[in-house]
C-alpha cells in the first residue's frame, strides 16, 4: 500500500508514528509541521493527513483530536526502519557495549543463555521479552533392542546417535520365545534403524505391510514410544518482564491485563504463537489478526548456527512500541547469541565462563 504514497506523505506518516510512539497521544498537524516538516505549511500537512486517513493508514478518534496510526501505518513504519538501517544502527556504541557486557555477566553456562538473553532484552527495551530454544529432533535411531522378560513382557531399548532414547517395558500377546525375539528385533531394526525422529511424525506402517505379519503390535508399540518422545520434547519458552506490559495504558484495564497474562503464562500457546513465523530472521507481527493477541505487537529475531534456526528471541509490547529500539536490541542479541552457540565467541565454552 505504501507504493501509493508520495515522498511527502511518507515523511508525514513516519513523523506521526514517531510522535505517537513517544507520547501515546493523538498527533496534531501543527506538531508534525513544527517538529518534522517546517518547510511545509500546517494546511498542507492537514490535507495530507486527510488523504492518509482516506487510505486507511490513520484515524481521528474525535473531530477535535489529532490522528492516531492504524495497523497499516505501523507496518509502513517498520518497513521504513528495516530498509533505512541495519538493526543495530539504532543503538549507540555505548548502548551496544552495555547490552553485551550485561549479557555476558549474567551468562555463567550456555544452558542459561535463553534466560540471560530474555532478561537483558526486557531490561533494554522495557517490554515483555521471550526466548525460545528449539527442541532438537535431529536424532537418528541406531538400534532397537528387544529384551525378553518373564511371562508376556519385554523391554524395548531404543539407541540413537545421541545416546539412549527410551527404555520401556511392553506387553506382548504371547509368551516371549527366543525365535520371536530374534525375528522381531531384526524387523524392528529394518524398519526404524537409520531413520531420523522427524521422519516418524507421518510414518505409515502400511508401507511395509508385507513384512509385518505377526509383528504389527510390537511395531505399533515402538512407533508410539517414539511419537510420545517427539511430542513431549517441545520448544522451551522463557518469558521475562511479564508485568511490564501492564505499565502501558493500552493494557491498564483489569480485563485486558488478564487476557494478556493468560496468553504469556501458557507456554504451549506462546510456543505456538512464536513458531508461526517459521525461519524468518526478523518478524514483526502487529495486531490480533497477525499474532493472536489484541492491540499487541510481537517482534521476533531468529538466531542460527549455519542455516539452521536454533532459537528465537523477541519482544511483546503495545502496537505503539519503540520499534527502532526493539529491532536494534534484537539484532544485536541475535548476533551475540549465534556467536555463542556456534563457538565464534569463546567467552562461554564447555558450559562454563572463561576467565
Amino acid at each position: 500500500m505504501s507504493k501509493e504514497l508520495s515522498e511527502r506523505k511518507k515523511r508525514i506518516l513516519h513523523a506521526l508514528v514517531d510522535l505517537y510512539i513517544s507520547t501515546g497521544q493523538p498527533v496534531s498537524s501543527s506538531d508534525i509541521q513544527s517538529k518534522y516538516l517546517p518547510e511545509v505549511s500546517s494546511a498542507t500537512v492537514r490535507s495530507e493527513l486527510s488523504a492518509l486517513e482516506a487510505l486507511g493508514y490513520i484515524e481521528q478518534p474525535h473531530t477535535s483530536a489529532g490522528r492516531v496510526p492504524l495497523k497499516a501505518a505501523y507496518k509502513f513504519y517498520v518497513d521504513s526502519i528495516s530498509s533505512s538501517q541495519t538493526g543495530e544502527a539504532s543503538l549507540t556504541d555505548r548502548e551496544t557495549e552495555i547490552i553485551r557486557d550485561r549479557f555476558f555477566k549474567r551468562l555463567e553456562r550456555i544452558e542459561d543463555m535463553s534466560k540471560a538473553a530474555a532478561k537483558i532484552i526486557s531490561d533494554a527495551t522495557n517490554y515483555t521479552s521471550f526466548c525460545v530454544e528449539k527442541s532438537s529432533m535431529d536424532i537418528e535411531i541406531e538400534e532397537v533392542k528387544l529384551v525378553p522378560l518373564k511371562g508376556r513382557k519385554a523391554v524395548v531399548l531404543i539407541v540413537t546417535d545421541k545416546g539412549m532414547l527410551a527404555n520401556k517395558a511392553i506387553d506382548l500377546s504371547d509368551d516371549v520365545k527366543g525365535e520371536y525375539v530374534d525375528a522381531a528385533s531384526t524387523l524392528l531394526n529394518k524398519v526404524f534403524a537409520g531413520r531420523n525422529l522427524l521422519e516418524l511424525e507421518n510414518f505409515d506402517l502400511s508401507e511395509i505391510d508385507v513384512e509385518i505379519k505377526g509383528f504389527k503390535d510390537i511395531l505399533d508399540e515402538v512407533l508410539q514410544i517414539l511419537r510420545i518422545y517427539v511430542s513431549s520434547h517441545t520448544d522451551t519458552v522463557v518469558v521475562e518482564g511479564a508485568l511490564k506490559m501492564l505499565d502501558y495504558p493500552e493494557y491498564s484495564s483489569v480485563e485486558d491485563a488478564k487476557s494478556f497474562l493468560s496468553v504469556i503464562e501458557d507456554r504451549d500457546s506462546m510456543a505456538q504463537i512464536l513458531s508461526d513465523d517459521g525461519s524468518i530472521e526478523l518478524s514483526v507481527r502487529i495486531g490480533k489478526e497477525d499474532n493472536g493477541v489484541d492491540r499487541c505487537a510481537i517482534v521476533t529475531a531468529a538466531y542460527k548456527v549455519g542455516d539452521e534456526v536454533v532459537g528465537k528471541a523477541g519482544v511483546i509490547g503495545p502496537e505503539r512500541m519503540d520499534y527502532k529500539k526493539v529491532i536494534g536490541v534484537l539484532e544485536l542479541m541475535k548476533k551475540t547469541m549465534s556467536a555463542v552457540v556456534d563457538g565464534t565467541d569463546r567467552r562461554i565454552t564447555d558450559g562454563h565462563k572463561e576467565d
